[in-house]
């Protein structure tokens, strides 16, 4: 049986860049990629048009009608490529929408799902930071906002993704109605494991969906560095979803912590989250408008991602109680997938975890041993109730 995965997101969150890396480690598997752009070029050039990358913005919003018809035909081609191959996997990348200016670029319109029938749509995210060094550093775009980066405002990228996702929410809801059923659409984190991202595409049955937990903030370095290497254990057996592969949270948290050493600062100077070396600074009034919408983005995620896992692991390396596992684990308890709790302390924790915590299906326990916990995981995953 053919399966159809729909990858998708925002304007420049690194999608292509991202998945063409990981589809070099896909040595073996069955599978087509359609690049939508690649299409939409053919068919533009077909009708004496010619859409690059450089122009296809201003193109598609001033020439809306003749955009969408090329569009149209772009997947009817990806459409009938999918129904003549053998192959078992059909992975098609587009973006979803993109609003720019007073106009707006629809990267496919329900009509357009209706004909792929996609099984699972895959919305792949970037954290807001390095958007916009990726902007910075695109002569293209960069020179749309004016080669000055106090034009590029956090508040503009966090609604670009806002509106991106709220689209393909409202799409595949038209979807469900006509019959026509997506097994989930999953906000996927670029931070995460090449290899992750292809156990998602290509391993699914195998190593199914399985939500990693943790309280995120206020750690020294070895608390990190032991949920990295209980991740890779859980990584080999399982294909893991980290809420950490997409961490807009340290942008807030730095601007709390300025503000409350210094209520009149301006400027917010934020390390980079990888590199930990280049600072930018940003303006106070711009995070200020973007935070609510980041902290709600945060928490939706994150219970995007356990609602899609058939379980959840909460690595609870930490005595004090943390609200976002708490609620992590509630929203998994109420979408009947099988929780896991490591707390390896004597002092009992919050009662209210230990209940979530003992609701693994053949045991009712909590962990202290790590590797114990991976190996129930593996024993019991037959019986978890979530399909």
């Amino acid at each position: 049986m053919k399966e159809i995965i729909l990858l998708t997101g925002p304007p420049l969150n690194g999608r292509d860049e991202y998945i063409a890396e990981a589809l070099k480690l896909a040595k073996g598997e069955s599978y087509a990629y359609y690049h939508v752009f690649d299409y939409i070029r053919d068919v533009g050039k077909e009708r004496g048009v010619k859409i690059t990358r450089k122009n296809v913005l201003d193109f598609a919003i001033n020439h809306q009608d003749l955009m969408n018809e090329i569009r149209d035909e772009a997947f009817e081609r990806i459409r009938k490529e999918i129904d003549g191959s053998d192959k078992e996997y059909h992975l098609v990348s587009t973006p979803s929408l993109f609003r720019w200016g007073s106009g707006s670029v629809i990267g496919f319109t329900a009509s357009n799902l209706k004909l792929l029938k996609p099984n699972r749509v895959v919305i792949v995210l970037d954290d807001v930071l390095s958007v916009r060094r990726r902007i910075i550093n695109d002569p293209e775009w960069f020179e749309r906002f004016g080669g000055n980066p106090e034009n590029i405002k956090i508040t503009t990228l966090v609604m670009w993704r806002e509106d991106a996702i709220n689209h393909v929410k409202t799409l595949v809801h038209e979807l469900k109605k006509e019959g026509l059923e997506v097994r989930y659409v999953l906000q996927f984190g670029i931070r995460h494991p090449h290899r992750v991202f292809l156990d998602l595409l290509f391993r699914e049955e195998e190593k199914p969906l399985v939500y990693l937990s943790y309280p995120m903030t206020g750690h020294e370095e070895e608390y990190y560095h032991r949920v990295r290497g209980f991740y890779d254990k859980l990584s080999e057996h399982f294909t893991v979803l980290d809420p950490g592969a997409l961490d807009d949270w340290w942008v807030v948290a730095e601007y709390d912590a300025q503000v409350n050493a210094d209520p009149s600062i301006k400027r917010i100077k934020i390390k980079h989250l990888l590199d930990g070396e280049e600072v930018e600074e940003l303006d106070r009034e711009d995070i200020e408008q973007a935070t609510d919408i980041l902290r709600r983005q945060l928490v939706e995620r994150d219970f995007n991602l356990v609602d899609v896992s058939k379980a959840i692991a909460v690595y609870h390396y930490a005595e004090g109680v943390s609200a976002g596992v708490i609620s992590e684990m509630a929203e998994a308890y109420r979408t009947l997938a099988a929780i896991y709790l490591y707390y390896p302390f004597k002092r009992r924790p919050s009662p209210f975890m230990e209940f979530y915590g003992m609701q693994n299906p053949s045991r009712r326990t909590m962990f202290r041993d790590e590797d114990e916990m991976v190996r129930a995981m593996l024993e019991e995953r037959e019986y978890w109730a979530k399909v």
